[in-house]
């Protein structure tokens, strides 16, 4: 439905004096045109005639000055400027805000810049522009062109993915997300007061990043801790211990996180300290993965790799349009990847599928169902590595395998979601999330442990582990979003309520058979699966639910207030042994973790922000004297972040900020209790008081139009003021620096592109202690002889060279541990933990789309 455009300017005229016109049609009812001033006094254009068409304006520069404000202030503040008129329905614009702007610029480039990410466009309609929803490719095609001198009705455009917040990277070949979902709601990196690090598809498949290990051996800030089992990760001398998916409520890590496939994700995001406003309260951080999501128009991406190790891997990736309307869109990923490990003959087997399919049920409904399937199988396994029992390295070759050739390990995870977004009156949203994961885990294997006499080589031994795992988690996170005015500002409010129920099962066996030789390894014979009864198991049951809040305050144009907190229900946790009797059950609850920060721009580009956010980890499974024991509260503390983030260019985002962490009332054994095997061990008590400080230094983004650089520099010093100020964090190096950098040629070497990048680190350290080797026991129970495990520092450098054939084609070489170093990527302790870092490595990509 249309009318003239003489008629939409009359009832704009109205709705600026604040009039309501007699009559008027009803489909139009909302509709306003923006910068009425233009159409009044002040502009010196009695009417909207006299202004300037809309696409005589697109391409007319003009100088900006203009703070960080409401979308409707802006679009009026442009439409002054280029006195011309901008139409918009006043829903699409309530409760969005524009980023500020500064400088020469078109107006083409200024609504490009300030509808970035909201799922909105401008179209020049005649006289004026009209700002409305973006299309998809297929509704575009139904949707009929704007007639001269009207403007048509934007009732019936449905809410699609392109009318959602842009927090998706797939496609714009960038390393900067336009935004980011680490806080239920979508956001630019400028308006969250803590440090973020995001990796994009594009930097994904630059450096052939396949695994979260390889995202995460990547990201500014973050310490790698291999076991023989998975690999821990540390931010700032602290445990990472938390995931979210699309911004849902918060998980737990658990076993084989490491080899989660990338194939799915769109993007990654890490934020560093706690987020205890939305569940997330250990003090690493949390991380947070983007769902690919399906889209309208009919993509299919094929890509094949092999490289050295015997390195395979094959990717279906196809979406598109299930309808002829568009409104059903569809996704799904296929995966197959087999390689070599460094530690013969260690092999892994993964499989992959992903679906997901988006329904529009309505103009303002959509939905989105889900689910994976991974499974990954390792056969051959090695379990880490020895040294000898003074401390000293063995000097084993890298392909030394400790572990038994018949190892395996089986794990599937399967993964079912749904998330409803539907959006509700005056601007604001309804968005609810389920998901549930079912994981499975089975270990058999043999592995040597304990170290060897440096003059004997006596002393290491074979023990047989078996393990049996089930999982069972459930998830569920509903919140609204959106905003009031007041005092002439735009507010953004979040308010929500998460609950989340886990279900582990574990069994296992772990039986010492006898002596090894770490320099002839005989392996026992394979056992069989399970060897006997199970020796040792549990079933722990945890429940947790909580009401969340976020307010967001705008006091003054460039100034922006985050208030929240996290208020839980319910922190229950119940454990029992393999027989059913009860080991422990805790009960938490009515416990309020507040948030604060602040946003300043001090500039169009530039922000400075302070923060402090509280910690809150349950120690349910620490008990506390005497006997049976009471359960441990909580850990508590607190994370102060005082930082800047700046926009260099449109692309290239730069930070900096410093941090303090004060971590209490973890749990210390207690002396006057040894270490049993009753229910799990007792005793503990609080005494707990770590101290992590340090700065982050971030530079993101496209350099120039060729080069594209994610560079980041970490300095932290911790230490556990308990233990006369020791580190806490040994493995954590003072200083972490990590960058990389792709450039695409042009002119006669259009076409190629080159990559380069290292991780550089401080030297580490491992301090602990080891029973001396007693002859007349035969046993490893003499004198307790502490030691000190120095790594000295390295720099691992990383390249590729790439080429796009044509734009649908393209061929790429990377080469990791580009000058085959050989060195220690984890210290462990003297009986087992140590980790070569793996070898140079080549891999060849071909990429296709269609």
């Amino acid at each position: 439905m249309s009318r003239p455009q003489e008629q939409q300017s009359v009832l704009s005229r109205h709705r600026c004096n604040g009039e309501e016109p007699a009559r008027r049609p009803a489909s139009s009812r909302h509709a306003i045109m923006l910068a009425c001033v233009v159409a009044m006094a002040g502009a010196g254009l009695p009417q909207i005639a006299q202004a300037q068409t809309g696409q005589a304006a697109m391409n007319v520069s003009h100088q900006l000055s203009l703070p960080t404000q409401p979308l409707g202030q802006t679009l009026n503040a442009l439409a002054r400027t280029w006195g011309v008129a901008i139409a918009v329905d006043s829903s699409l614009v309530t409760g969005r805000t524009a980023p500020a702007q500064q400088g020469a610029t078109t107006l083409a480039e200024a609504l490009q810049k300030v509808l970035a990410g909201t799922g909105l466009e401008a179209v020049p309609t005649g006289a004026s522009v009209t700002v409305q929803r973006a299309p998809t490719p297929t509704s575009e095609r139904l949707r009929p062109a704007p007639v001269p001198g009207q403007v048509n009705s934007l009732d019936e455009v449905r809410v699609t993915e392109a009318a959602m917040p842009s927090i998706y990277s797939e496609g714009k070949r960038s390393y900067t997300p336009q935004s980011v979902e680490v806080g239920k709601a979508a956001q630019s990196l400028r308006e969250i007061p803590q440090s973020v690090t995001v990796v994009t598809r594009e930097r994904m498949d630059d450096q052939a990043m396949r695994t979260l290990d390889e995202v995460m051996n990547y990201t500014t800030g973050v310490t790698r801790e291999e076991t023989w089992l998975d690999t821990a990760y540390q931010s700032r001398g602290l445990n990472i211990t938390n995931f979210r998916y699309d911004g849902s409520a918060t998980t737990s890590v658990r076993s084989g996180a490491r080899s989660q496939d990338m194939a799915q994700f769109d993007s990654v995001a890490l934020l560093r300290g706690p987020d205890g406003l939305f569940g997330a309260g250990e003090a690493g951080g949390v991380i947070n993965f983007t769902y690919k999501r399906p889209q309208a128009e009919r993509k299919t991406r094929v890509l094949v790799s092999a490289g050295t190790m015997s390195n395979y891997r094959a990717e279906l990736d196809t979406t598109g349009a299930l309808n002829e309307s568009g409104s059903l869109r569809g996704r799904a990923v296929v995966v197959t990847h087999n390689r070599d490990d460094m530690a013969e003959p260690s092999r892994q087997k993964r499989r992959l599928l992903y679906g997901t399919v988006e329904m529009d049920l309505a103009p303002e409904t959509f939905v989105t169902l889900g689910a994976s399937y991974q499974s990954d199988k390792n056969p051959g396994f090695n379990s880490s590595l020895p040294r000898y029992a003074d401390g000293s390295d063995i000097g084993l070759p890298r392909n030394t395998n400790t572990g038994a050739p018949w190892n395996w390990i089986d794990r599937e995870n399967t993964t079912l979601f749904a998330k409803l977004d539907h959006q509700l009156a005056a601007g604001w949203k309804l968005k609810a999330q389920l998901r549930h994961t079912r994981f499975n885990e089975g270990i058999n294997a043999a592995e040597i442990e304990n170290a060897p006499s440096p003059t004997t080589g006596q002393g290491a031994d074979w023990w047989i582990n078996q393990v049996k795992t089930k999982s069972r988690e459930t998830g569920l996170d509903v919140n609204v979003q959106g905003g009031f005015d007041a005092f002439g500002q735009r507010h953004d409010v979040i308010a929500g309520f998460d609950a989340m129920r886990s279900n582990d099962v574990s069994r296992s066996l772990w039986p010492r058979i006898g002596p090894a030789d770490v320099f002839n390894r005989v392996p026992p014979s394979d056992p069989g699966w399970p060897m006997s009864d199970w020796a040792y198991g549990y079933q722990t049951v945890t429940q947790k639910s909580g009401l969340y809040g976020s307010l967001r305050l705008r006091p003054a144009d460039n100034l922006a207030v985050v208030l929240g907190g996290r208020y839980t229900l319910q922190d229950r946790s119940t454990q029992h042994d393999k027989s059913g009797m009860l080991n422990s059950k805790v009960v938490e609850g009515n416990v309020f973790v507040p948030y604060a920060g602040v946003v300043y721009d001090v500039m169009p580009s530039v922000s400075i922000y302070a923060s402090t956010a509280e910690i809150f980890q349950s120690q349910a499974g620490k008990l506390s004297a005497p006997l049976p024991g009471t359960p441990l509260d909580p850990v508590r503390g607190r994370t102060y972040e005082l930082g800047v983030k700046g926009e260099l260019t449109k692309n290239l985002l730069a930070s900096a900020a410093i941090f303090r962490t004060e971590k209490k009332g973890a749990a210390a054994m207690d002396p006057a209790y040894p270490s049993t095997e009753w229910r799990g061990g007792c005793c503990w008590f609080r005494d707990g008081y770590q101290l992590s400080k340090g700065i982050d230094l971030e530079l993101t983004g496209q350099v120039t139009p060729q080069f594209q650089l994610a560079a980041g520099y970490t300095f932290n010093d911790n230490v556990d003021k308990r233990a006369d100020d020791a580190r806490f964090a040994t493995i954590t190096p003072r200083h972490l620096f990590k960058a990389w950098g792709n450039y695409r040629f042009a002119g006669d070497l259009r076409g190629f592109s080159a990559g380069a990048g290292v991780t550089m680190q401080s030297g580490t350290f491992r301090k602990s202690g080891i029973n001396a080797y007693n002859p007349e026991s035969g046993q490893y129970d003499g004198a307790w002889t502490a030691y000190q495990f120095n790594a000295p520092g390295y720099a691992i450098w990383s390249a590729r060279v790439g080429y796009e054939i044509n734009k649908d084609w393209s061929v790429a070489m990377n080469v990791t541990n580009l000058f085959d170093k050989t060195y220690y990527s984890t210290v462990g302790y003297a009986g087992y933990g140590n980790f070569y870092g793996e070898k140079r490595a080549v891999l060849f990509t071909l990429q296709g789309n269609f």
